[in-house]
């Protein structure tokens, strides 16, 4: 079983004033990717991103991060040398004037970039959030997973908008109890007593 961190990159600061008001309900990690793959033993993240422009753009509902291209080059390209990742892509649109074909076409373009570019990472997923159709199907095989955090779970009203709570009172027991498929993927991976 691999550890995976839900929303990795949303330990990033918010782009806009207003957006971190709200940060707290879209905030899952704490640490940076580094950190989560060497403190944490996390193998799989997950990147959620959106296009403005042509534009890529990280993303978590409406929560946007100030993390350009670059920085997440940096990060991939680290993943990719470490050869033993998943990166589970999701289009992070979540309305049908959001998934526009422009859109759409950017995040095709994106993740075809992100397989040749890092051969290492093995990439997957590459659905929307609107209809959760694929905009992209990569090569590899999709891995199994379990999803543990707030938001998936069955008291939706109290942990869907407070992740880190989920987290301090679910993670021991998660991690304890393990799962049969490939990949646990977990708010806050940092929080593991």
């Amino acid at each position: 079983m691999v550890i995976g961190s839900h929303n990795s990159w949303s330990y990033l600061r918010p782009r806009k004033w207003w957006m971190r008001l709200i940060a707290f309900a879209a905030r899952c990690q704490l640490t940076d990717i580094m950190n989560q793959y060497l403190m944490y033993d996390v193998r799989c993240f997950d990147l959620r991103v959106r296009f403005d422009e042509g534009k890529v753009i990280v993303a978590h509902g409406i929560v946007e991060y100030q993390y350009g291209i670059i920085g997440l080059e940096r990060d991939l390209k680290w993943l990719n040398e470490k050869g033993d990742c998943y990166v589970r892509v999701i289009h992070e649109v979540r309305t049908e004037r959001q998934r526009e074909r422009s859109t759409v076409i950017a995040f095709r373009d994106f993740c075809h970039k992100l397989e040749e570019d890092y051969p290492h990472i093995q990439f997957w997923c590459g659905r929307n959030l609107y209809d959760w159709t694929y905009d992209y199907k990569f090569q590899n095989d999709e891995p199994t997973c379990e999803e543990t955090y707030g938001s998936v779970s069955d008291d939706k009203c109290l942990y869907g908008w407070l992740p880190l709570l989920f987290a301090w009172l679910n993670n021991g027991y998660i991690l304890l109890m393990g799962s049969d498929k490939d990949i646990l993927l977990m708010d806050y991976v940092d929080i593991q007593d």
